[in-house]
């Protein structure tokens, strides 16, 4: 008698009460998940800041020493390194598009062909694209940036959610006035 008395209270849980903490489980999942996908999107535009707020210091220093701007960013000392996510410089038709001319190129299907931040056409200090979180290439820069002598706006432009079929657009100028201007955020 006392093996089944000690059987009983030993026994685990039931069936039912296994399903009932999955349906639970199941139903907090699917409220979460949609709130990822755009937490991970505005981590992302980080990376934007960042780039900008760099590009923007390089300038400013070049600036202090020359008392101009320049839209190369190897005259400049901009350099970025690591995965890119965004697109970022200039658009402007004064110079032939790449890296070293101050923006990059929206990526060919070959990229081992195409240069992505560095100089003439070659991956620089381990830098390279990403496509977007829609599996697209990073698109090119918005025609509206502008950059003379004495003014400039950079541009940096980027898929960072998987259900936007906007690109994020995100801005900076001469007076680091930093903003978004496309969110590409639903």
């Amino acid at each position: 008698m006392k093996n089944v008395s000690r059987l009983k209270s030993q026994a685990g849980f039931s069936l039912v009460e296994l399903m009932v903490v999955v349906a639970i489980i199941g139903i907090l999942a699917s409220l979460a998940i949609p709130s990822v996908g755009k937490y991970m999107a505005k981590a992302r535009q980080s990376e934007a800041k960042t780039q900008l707020s760099s590009l923007y210091t390089a300038e400013k220093a070049f600036f202090a020493e020359y008392t101009a701007y320049d839209p190369r960013f190897l005259a400049v000392g901009y350099s970025p390194e690591g995965k890119l996510r965004y697109n970022v410089g200039f658009l402007n038709a004064t110079f032939t598009a790449g890296a070293a001319n101050g923006y990059n190129l929206v990526p060919a299907a070959n990229r081992a062909a195409v240069g992505y931040c560095g100089a003439l056409g070659v991956y620089a200090n381990g830098c390279s694209m990403l496509n977007g979180a829609t599996g697209a290439a990073p698109p090119a820069l918005n025609a509206s940036d502008v950059f003379t002598s004495s003014t400039f706006t950079a541009n940096a432009v980027a898929f960072i959610h998987q259900a936007s079929a906007v690109a994020d657009s995100w801005t900076v100028n001469q007076q680091k006035d930093l903003q978004n201007t496309v969110n590409g955020i639903p």
